[in-house]
C-alpha cells in the first residue's frame, strides 16, 4: 500500500488518466473528487461488497435478476 498526505486542492495521478484530487478536509472527514474515462468504474467499497453479496445470492436461488452499479455522469 502507498501512503501519501495530500493538501487541499493537490492530485494523485493513478496511470495516464486518472486523477484523484482532495476538494475539503472537515475534521475527519476527506472529500476526495475523481476524474477518468468513462470505461473505468469508480464506486465505493461497501457498495462493492454490496453487489458481491447480492450476486452471490441471486446466483444461489432459482429467480436470479440482473443487478448492476448506477452510473454516474460526469
Amino acid at each position: 500500500m502507498l501512503v501519501l498526505s495530500r493538501k487541499l486542492g493537490e492530485h494523485v495521478v493513478i496511470g495516464e488518466n486518472i486523477c484523484v484530487t482532495v476538494i475539503a478536509v472537515r475534521g475527519s472527514q476527506v472529500r476526495l473528487g475523481f476524474t477518468a474515462p468513462v470505461e473505468v468504474s469508480i464506486r465505493r467499497e461497501e457498495l462493492g461488497r454490496s453487489l458481491l453479496k447480492q450476486t452471490k445470492q441471486c446466483r444461489q436461488s432459482d429467480s436470479c435478476a440482473v443487478i448492476t452499479a448506477p452510473k454516474v455522469q460526469p
